[in-house]
Protein backbone atom coordinates (compact mmCIF):
# COMPACT_ATOMS: atom_id res chain seq x y z
CA UNK A 1 0.00 0.00 0.00
CA UNK A 2 1.62 3.27 -0.81
CA UNK A 3 0.61 6.58 -0.01
CA UNK A 4 1.27 9.84 -1.41
CA UNK A 5 2.91 12.31 0.48
CA UNK A 6 0.20 15.56 1.05
CA UNK A 7 1.15 18.83 0.27
CA UNK A 8 0.73 21.54 2.47
CA UNK A 9 -2.71 22.16 2.98
CA UNK A 10 -3.98 19.34 1.20
CA UNK A 11 -4.51 15.79 0.95
CA UNK A 12 -4.49 13.18 -1.52
CA UNK A 13 -6.41 10.11 -1.72
CA UNK A 14 -4.72 6.37 -0.85
CA UNK A 15 -3.72 4.34 -3.59
CA UNK A 16 -4.64 0.48 -3.73
CA UNK A 17 -3.20 -1.19 -6.34
CA UNK A 18 -4.69 -4.27 -4.94
CA UNK A 19 -8.10 -2.47 -4.22
CA UNK A 20 -8.43 -1.73 -7.44
CA UNK A 21 -7.73 -5.09 -9.35
CA UNK A 22 -10.02 -6.25 -6.85
CA UNK A 23 -12.82 -3.81 -8.24
CA UNK A 24 -12.62 -4.75 -11.80
CA UNK A 25 -12.65 -8.41 -10.67
CA UNK A 26 -16.06 -7.82 -8.54
CA UNK A 27 -17.30 -4.93 -10.71
CA UNK A 28 -19.90 -7.33 -12.52
CA UNK A 29 -21.41 -8.58 -9.16
CA UNK A 30 -22.37 -5.03 -8.00
CA UNK A 31 -25.59 -3.78 -9.68
CA UNK A 32 -28.46 -4.29 -12.48
CA UNK A 33 -26.33 -5.62 -15.42
CA UNK A 34 -29.21 -4.11 -17.54
CA UNK A 35 -28.97 -1.02 -15.82
CA UNK A 36 -28.19 2.37 -17.87
CA UNK A 37 -24.44 3.08 -17.89
CA UNK A 38 -23.55 6.55 -15.80
CA UNK A 39 -22.76 9.58 -18.12
CA UNK A 40 -20.53 12.67 -17.78
CA UNK A 41 -21.71 15.81 -15.64
CA UNK A 42 -19.68 18.12 -17.28
CA UNK A 43 -21.91 19.59 -20.32
CA UNK A 44 -23.45 21.91 -17.84
CA UNK A 45 -26.08 20.30 -16.50
CA UNK A 46 -28.11 21.55 -13.92
CA UNK A 47 -28.73 20.02 -10.32
CA UNK A 48 -32.71 18.46 -10.69
CA UNK A 49 -33.12 19.29 -6.81
CA UNK A 50 -31.09 22.99 -6.36
CA UNK A 51 -30.83 24.25 -9.90
CA UNK A 52 -26.62 24.77 -9.01
CA UNK A 53 -25.00 24.07 -12.17
CA UNK A 54 -23.02 20.67 -11.49
CA UNK A 55 -19.78 21.42 -13.26
CA UNK A 56 -19.29 24.77 -11.22
CA UNK A 57 -19.24 22.86 -7.44
CA UNK A 58 -16.80 20.84 -5.50
CA UNK A 59 -17.72 17.18 -3.60
CA UNK A 60 -19.25 14.43 -4.36
CA UNK A 61 -21.97 14.10 -7.23
CA UNK A 62 -24.76 11.93 -8.57
CA UNK A 63 -27.05 10.87 -11.23
CA UNK A 64 -30.50 8.56 -10.75
CA UNK A 65 -31.98 6.84 -14.04
CA UNK A 66 -35.31 5.76 -13.35
CA UNK A 67 -37.02 3.27 -15.55
CA UNK A 68 -40.58 5.22 -14.83
CA UNK A 69 -40.59 8.38 -17.04
CA UNK A 70 -43.34 9.88 -14.33
CA UNK A 71 -39.42 10.46 -12.06
CA UNK A 72 -37.87 12.15 -14.41
CA UNK A 73 -38.30 16.15 -14.91
CA UNK A 74 -40.15 17.05 -17.59
CA UNK A 75 -38.67 16.15 -21.33
CA UNK A 76 -36.60 13.38 -20.22
CA UNK A 77 -36.83 9.67 -20.79
CA UNK A 78 -35.69 6.51 -19.23
CA UNK A 79 -32.42 6.59 -21.17
CA UNK A 80 -31.43 10.10 -19.01
CA UNK A 81 -31.23 10.41 -15.94
CA UNK A 82 -32.00 13.01 -12.86
CA UNK A 83 -28.82 14.59 -12.54
CA UNK A 84 -27.13 16.43 -9.46
CA UNK A 85 -24.68 18.89 -7.88
CA UNK A 86 -24.07 16.22 -4.65
CA UNK A 87 -24.74 13.53 -2.92
CA UNK A 88 -27.28 14.65 -0.47
CA UNK A 89 -29.19 16.49 -3.79
CA UNK A 90 -29.26 13.04 -4.82
CA UNK A 91 -30.17 11.50 -1.90
CA UNK A 92 -33.14 14.11 -1.41
CA UNK A 93 -34.64 13.22 -4.67
CA UNK A 94 -34.32 9.37 -4.93
CA UNK A 95 -36.27 9.52 -0.68
CA UNK A 96 -39.04 11.74 -2.03
CA UNK A 97 -39.64 9.71 -5.12
CA UNK A 98 -39.80 6.91 -2.48
CA UNK A 99 -42.21 8.22 -0.77
CA UNK A 100 -44.29 8.95 -3.79
CA UNK A 101 -43.86 5.00 -4.60
CA UNK A 102 -40.93 5.06 -7.51
CA UNK A 103 -37.66 3.36 -6.94
CA UNK A 104 -34.64 4.03 -9.24
CA UNK A 105 -33.38 1.41 -11.36
CA UNK A 106 -29.48 2.81 -10.50
CA UNK A 107 -28.23 5.45 -8.26
CA UNK A 108 -24.73 6.49 -9.63
CA UNK A 109 -22.41 8.73 -6.74
CA UNK A 110 -18.92 9.56 -7.08
CA UNK A 111 -16.31 6.35 -6.46
CA UNK A 112 -13.73 8.20 -5.08
CA UNK A 113 -11.41 4.96 -4.90
CA UNK A 114 -11.44 5.19 -8.40
CA UNK A 115 -10.05 8.65 -8.58
CA UNK A 116 -7.27 11.02 -7.65
CA UNK A 117 -9.39 13.03 -5.16
CA UNK A 118 -7.48 15.95 -3.18
CA UNK A 119 -8.99 18.01 0.22
CA UNK A 120 -8.09 21.47 -0.15
CA UNK A 121 -8.17 24.42 2.01
CA UNK A 122 -10.36 27.16 0.64
CA UNK A 123 -10.24 30.53 3.48
CA UNK A 124 -10.11 28.22 5.77
CA UNK A 125 -12.51 25.67 5.01
CA UNK A 126 -11.52 22.02 3.73
CA UNK A 127 -13.25 20.60 0.06
CA UNK A 128 -13.42 17.66 -1.92
CA UNK A 129 -12.93 17.91 -5.73
CA UNK A 130 -15.68 16.44 -7.72
CA UNK A 131 -15.13 14.47 -10.63
CA UNK A 132 -17.61 14.68 -13.67
CA UNK A 133 -16.23 11.80 -16.02
CA UNK A 134 -18.35 8.82 -16.65
CA UNK A 135 -16.16 6.38 -15.21
CA UNK A 136 -15.66 8.34 -12.14
CA UNK A 137 -19.34 6.65 -10.81
CA UNK A 138 -19.95 4.05 -8.89
CA UNK A 139 -23.71 2.08 -8.05
CA UNK A 140 -24.23 3.59 -4.51
CA UNK A 141 -25.69 -0.36 -3.79
CA UNK A 142 -21.60 -1.20 -3.88
CA UNK A 143 -20.12 1.94 -2.00
CA UNK A 144 -19.43 2.65 1.43
CA UNK A 145 -20.37 6.21 2.04
CA UNK A 146 -18.69 8.58 4.63
CA UNK A 147 -20.78 10.92 6.18
CA UNK A 148 -20.32 14.43 7.65
CA UNK A 149 -16.89 14.53 7.19
CA UNK A 150 -14.94 17.60 7.71
CA UNK A 151 -14.60 17.80 3.51
CA UNK A 152 -17.14 19.52 2.23
CA UNK A 153 -18.61 19.21 -0.85
CA UNK A 154 -21.57 21.39 -2.90
CA UNK A 155 -23.97 21.58 -0.13
CA UNK A 156 -22.09 21.35 2.55
CA UNK A 157 -21.47 17.94 4.54
CA UNK A 158 -21.75 15.07 2.05
CA UNK A 159 -22.17 11.29 1.89
CA UNK A 160 -18.56 10.62 0.35
CA UNK A 161 -18.51 6.80 -1.18
CA UNK A 162 -15.79 4.36 -1.88
CA UNK A 163 -16.14 1.13 -3.85
CA UNK A 164 -13.14 0.09 -1.16
CA UNK A 165 -14.23 0.04 2.21
CA UNK A 166 -10.50 0.26 3.28
CA UNK A 167 -10.36 3.15 1.52
CA UNK A 168 -13.22 4.85 3.08
CA UNK A 169 -12.02 3.83 6.71
CA UNK A 170 -9.19 5.88 5.84
CA UNK A 171 -10.88 8.78 4.71
CA UNK A 172 -12.58 8.94 8.02
CA UNK A 173 -9.69 8.50 9.79
CA UNK A 174 -8.10 11.31 8.23
CA UNK A 175 -11.43 13.52 8.04
CA UNK A 176 -14.02 12.14 10.37
CA UNK A 177 -17.75 11.32 9.87
CA UNK A 178 -19.00 7.99 10.25
CA UNK A 179 -19.31 5.22 7.40
CA UNK A 180 -22.92 4.28 6.57
CA UNK A 181 -24.26 2.30 3.69
CA UNK A 182 -26.79 3.16 0.60
CA UNK A 183 -29.58 1.08 2.41
CA UNK A 184 -28.88 3.12 5.71
CA UNK A 185 -29.03 6.56 4.26
CA UNK A 186 -32.23 8.08 5.63
CA UNK A 187 -34.18 11.51 5.62
CA UNK A 188 -33.10 12.09 8.93
CA UNK A 189 -29.26 11.04 8.14
CA UNK A 190 -29.32 13.60 4.87
CA UNK A 191 -30.85 16.37 7.38
CA UNK A 192 -28.63 15.97 10.27
CA UNK A 193 -25.66 16.99 7.77
CA UNK A 194 -24.78 20.61 7.87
Amino acid sequence: MERQEASVGSTTRRRFVAGAVGLVAVSGCLGDEDAPDPIALDAGQSCEVCQMVIEEHPGPVGQAFYDDEGALPEGRDVDEPACFCSSTCTYEYVLDEADLGTDPAVVYLTDYSTVDWEVYDEQGVEFITSHLEAEAFGDAEGLTLVAGSDALGAMGQSLIGFSETADAEAFADDHGGQLVDHDDVSRELIDGLV
